[in-house]
């Protein structure tokens, strides 16, 4: 065996010793070609899949209703356990984006789930750092629900998402008697009590995300995300929880972006001018 295959052996030893470096590692993102692309535009670049899962026990008996109730219940065991599932779940989705050196989370898909015992709230998203960006940011990441395309307008607009923040109400509405239901029966009536509940639940939630966006001192929150109506597992209670991306100006004032005309230069027909009869 040569001397220069001998050195060869060593150099992969010692480099297996090593282990991976950071340039070595491969990327794991669910961004399109064309959301890479643009993202790479703006000096960024993915560098992990993270994601971030809470599972919160909600107490027996907190979507029981005792029966004659005769106006709407604020169900505040369900609202504080989803909170807690949010907080945990967005907190587990940073961590592992520090671990991955990035600076914030793009595109984070949130999927909530509240049965009859639990709140189950799970993140996933792309983790990015700048081009070139060696270290860990020291600030805290942004974690965002914002597409790659949302996230670059809103960098060249000079301002900047902080994080995804939520807020859920649950109202349970009163039973209706037998007598009741029986007079609705083949009617188009509005049902007061049902209407009134869901709309106790929409102003907590609400109160609840812009309260928690203010906190951090946001200029406001944007692309909203809302899920209402009865729950399945209990049809009295109406729900509404509602997400967002709280964002602050961090220009020293907002950049106008001009809209690009952009027209398509292919030769596709779209029909046959002869086959018009």
């Amino acid at each position: 065996m040569s001397d220069e295959m001998i050195a060869e052996m060593r150099a992969a030893i010692t480099s297996l010793g090593r282990g991976p470096s950071r340039d070595d590692r491969s990327v794991t993102s669910d961004l399109s070609i064309d959301e890479t692309l643009l993202l790479h535009g703006m000096g960024y670049e993915p560098v992990d899949l993270v994601t971030g899962i809470s599972v919160v026990a909600i107490p027996y008996g907190t979507f029981i209703v005792p029966y004659g109730q005769g106006s709407p219940i604020e169900l505040s065991h369900a609202k504080d356990a989803l909170s807690l599932a949010f907080r945990n779940g967005a907190e587990r989705l940073r961590k592992e984006c520090e671990a991955a050196d990035g600076v914030g989370v793009v595109g984070v898909e949130v999927e909530v789930e509240v049965d009859g015992r639990s709140a189950t709230v799970t993140f996933t998203g792309t983790a990015v750092t700048p081009i070139g960006h060696g270290k860990k940011s020291p600030g805290r990441p942004f974690v965002t629900d914002l597409s790659v395309r949302d996230f670059v307008l809103l960098e060249r607009a000079g301002w900047a998402p902080i994080d995804l923040v939520a807020g859920s109400g649950f109202v349970a509405a009163p039973v209706q008697g037998v007598r009741q239901r029986i007079s609705q029966v083949g009617q188009n009536i509005e049902l007061p009590v049902i209407t009134r509940s869901l709309q106790i639940a929409r102003e907590r939630a609400m109160d609840q995300m812009q309260t928690a966006a203010l906190a951090m001192h946001a200029a406001g929150v944007v692309d909203v995300s809302i899920i209402d109506g009865p729950l399945g597992h209990s049809r009295h209670v109406c729900a509404f929880i509602c997400y967002g991306t709280a964002i602050r100006l961090v220009a020293d004032r907002h950049q106008r972006i001009e809209p690009e005309l952009m027209l398509a230069m292919d030769d596709r027909i779209a029909f046959q001018a002869s086959s018009v009869h």
